[in-house]
């Protein structure tokens, strides 16, 4: 049976017998009594809210950490009781809440609630203040530690109401992303958590408010007396918080004269046009009754009213490594005991498991399904006679090891290696980012990708390596078993590095709704602009590769590093972008279909050309049933419609809208459930959709 760490509460182990698809909270209720421990399996589990409402003395609920998710059903509150301690650990619960008030109560009969590792990454409906928790009542403590909270409306912890000297609140590790104010309360200890508000907060207004899709980013306002301790704290408001206007700490007109706090170590960040602490409308005894220590603030306002003293500069900027907290299982020896007793608390991932960053990592933000540890790859079989010509052992293969210059400029150094042998990733390698190919006559190509100055990059050759280049610009050392080998740098002229395409959302986007979607027959990689932790990138079954940069703010920039052709270009409806290729504006119908490689060395850089021959240019909706598109294109040369590719199923969606009209270059119409397709020369000039569809082009 499964081991619990030795200091959780309780002495009756039990096992679940649950599968993945279960109703995992009737289970544990049915398990769960005074002095049990309640082990769950990992799996992806389903169940009602309502049933949430868990209570037991000195007891344990603990989900294992390789991930252990249930999937509710928001049909109601819960409520949570104890009168001697009661541990909830390693589950997450998914599901958004509803616009209706869907809590967990937390009443309290004299005992300490534990939520660690307790998550709620997928917030609420927008709009709605339907929160996680709120208290009332009740008296005890309780102690919320590495907890992940996802997009909240106001707000997440509703803790105004309760007796602040009977329940103490302490908030230990947390992490809390777009939320509405995710604390509000006073009289609790909030230590070493992040508030980053970085995209569109939730708004809690009812339709028609003055305030309607306006959430609020604050990461605490003050409410219900007590003293408040903020200690070694980050928040941080960014110009793509949406069209919010909120200050990181609120000491507003709902404070008492009773509240007191303290903030120390602490660091703030406000870019979202407001000030940082805001005081303007709190009582007097309160902002007298606070005080500020070692507090870095980074934007340019600092209070909305009376100032309070303290030690303030401008240093250190808000930690943002939210998404780290939002997989930790809270075990490891990185810093403590190696059973994941109380002394081996660890924000991050623990140290043995392996983790893939970069493009080709999984982005956790967007999909919250359960964790499990990226398996360390196989190592290389043994081959005979491998590295005959460079020093290899002749019982396996030799170790190919690559170090970039603690001195290069940047990580923009890329070094492939040809061999005439197999070749596989070593120890130090990356294999989510850097690449292995085996080539038409045999041989392997492996490439280095972005390696940050002093990095090292290993690989097991078996076989002979006939090239090394790197990035002009850049220097590495390349050995193979300890025997130096020679590097060549990409020759002048030469150029090997992809096109950067540049995506700007209109100032004049209505909101933050605005998803782009585009797919190229080449790789595409993060730019320097990019949000690899919202946006993705996938590589096709084709080999194609599709980028998707999600939810951007008016005016927002992304960026990508294309190879190949720009095959598909989509941006959702009533949403404008502008785009362009290495600096240069370019229309979308220079942009998708006609970028030929003709780059000397087949490097696969993006060059829109011109093109006399015929192609095809298909609008296509049926992606979307029940929708249609209407569009206007206009090319350089001669257009004409393509019957045969022509597919309108539904002429009802179309009825209302333009009618199709073909005259020389220009084409203007609508579809629904189908496709219009035409035969053109020359270049789009120029293309314009209204409606959900799909722009591809094809070579005749």
């Amino acid at each position: 049976m499964p081991s619990i760490p030795s200091d959780r509460p309780g002495s009756e182990l039990v096992e679940l017998q649950v599968s993945s698809g279960d109703d995992l909270p009737s289970a544990i209720d049915d398990a769960l009594g005074n002095g049990v421990q309640v082990y769950v399996p990992a799996g992806e589990y389903t169940g009602r809210h309502s049933d949430l409402g868990f209570s037991a003395d000195d007891a344990t609920i603990y989900g294992d950490p390789a991930g252990v998710s249930i999937d509710c059903e928001m049909d109601s509150n819960a409520t949570m009781d104890t009168a001697g301690t009661l541990r909830i650990e390693n589950i997450d619960i998914l599901g958004k809440k509803p616009e209706e008030q869907v809590k967990i109560d937390v009443d309290l009969s004299g005992g300490r609630l534990e939520w660690v590792n307790f998550n709620f990454p997928d917030g609420t409906a927008n709009p709605t203040d339907s929160y996680v928790a709120r208290c009332d009542s009740g008296t005890g403590e309780q102690l919320v530690e590495n907890c992940y909270f996802g997009p909240h409306g106001n707000s997440a912890f509703y803790y105004s109401e309760r007796n602040t000297e009977e329940m103490p609140v302490t908030f230990r590790g947390c992490a809390f992303h777009n939320c509405a104010g995710p604390i509000r309360a006073g009289g609790v200890t909030v230590e070493d958590c992040i508030y980053l508000a970085d995209g569109t907060v939730p708004n809690f207004k009812e339709e028609g408010s003055s305030s309607e899709d306006r959430g609020t980013p604050r990461m605490f306002k003050f409410e219900g007396g007590g003293t408040t301790v903020i200690e070694n704290c980050d928040a941080l408001v960014t110009e793509n918080a949406g069209p919010a206007d909120g200050p990181c700490l609120d000491w507003g007109g709902d404070a008492t004269d009773s509240n007191s706090i303290e903030v120390s170590n602490s660091r703030f960040g406000n870019f979202g046009g407001r000030e940082v602490f805001d005081t303007a409308s709190a009582p007097g005894g309160a902002v007298d009754d606070s005080s500020l220590s070692n507090v870095s603030v980074v934007s340019d306002q600092l209070f909305s009213g009376d100032e309070i003293s303290g030690d303030v500069s401008n240093g250190d900027e808000p930690r943002t490594d939210i998404e780290s907290r939002r997989w930790n299982p809270l075990e490891g020896e990185s810093s403590g005991d190696s059973d994941g007793g109380s002394g081996g608390r660890t924000f991050g991932l623990p140290s043995s498991f392996d983790v893939v960053t970069g493009s080709e990592a999984t982005a956790p933000a967007t999909s919250y399904t359960v964790w499990t540890p990226v398996e360390n790859p196989e190592p290389p079989e043994p081959v005979s006679g491998g590295g005959s010509d460079s020093g290899g052992f002749s019982d396996g293969p030799s170790q190919l090891r690559i170090a970039a210059s603690p001195d290069n400029p940047d990580a923009n150094c890329d070094v492939t290696v040809t061999a005439d042998g197999e070749m596989t990733f070593g120890d130090e390698s990356e294999p989510g980012t850097d690449t292995i190919t085996e080539n038409d006559d045999g041989s392997f190509t492996a490439t280095s990708v972005g390696m940050d100055p002093g990095a090292i990059d290993t690989y097991a050759v078996a076989g002979s390596v006939t090239a090394v280049t790197v990035t002009s610009g850049y220097d590495v050392t390349a050995t193979l078993d300890g025997e130096s080998l020679s590097v060549e740098s990409t020759p002048e002229g030469g150029d090997q590095s992809p096109t950067e395409l540049a995506i700007r959302a209109s100032a004049d986007n209505p909101d933050t709704d605005c998803d782009v979607t585009f797919t190229a027959d080449g790789a595409i990689e993060f730019g320097d602009e990019s949000e690899p932790e919202t946006d993705t990138i996938t590589e096709n079954d084709d080999g194609s590769y599709t980028a998707t940069s999600v939810s951007m703010n008016p005016d927002a920039v992304d960026s990508y590093l294309v190879s190949g052709t720009i095959t598909e270009f989509v941006v959702t409806d009533g949403y404008e972008v502008s785009v362009t290729l290495d600096g240069e504006s370019v229309s979308l119908g220079e942009l998708v279909g006609d970028g030929e490689d003709e780059s000397s060395d087949g490097s696969g850089g993006f060059t829109p050309v011109e093109d006399a021959s015929p192609k095809t240019l298909i609008i296509d909706s049926s992606g979307t049933l029940g929708e249609a598109v209407e569009y206007d294109v206009t090319v350089t040369g001669t257009l004409e419609r393509d019957e045969e590719r022509t597919m309108e199923p539904d002429d009802g969606l179309t009825a209302d809208l333009t009618t199709d009209s073909v005259d020389d270059n220009r084409a203007v119409g609508s579809v629904g459930d189908g496709q219009d397709a035409f035969r053109y020369t020359g270049q789009i000039q120029s293309l314009s959709l209204s409606g959900v569809g799909v722009v591809r082009v094809q070579d005749e």
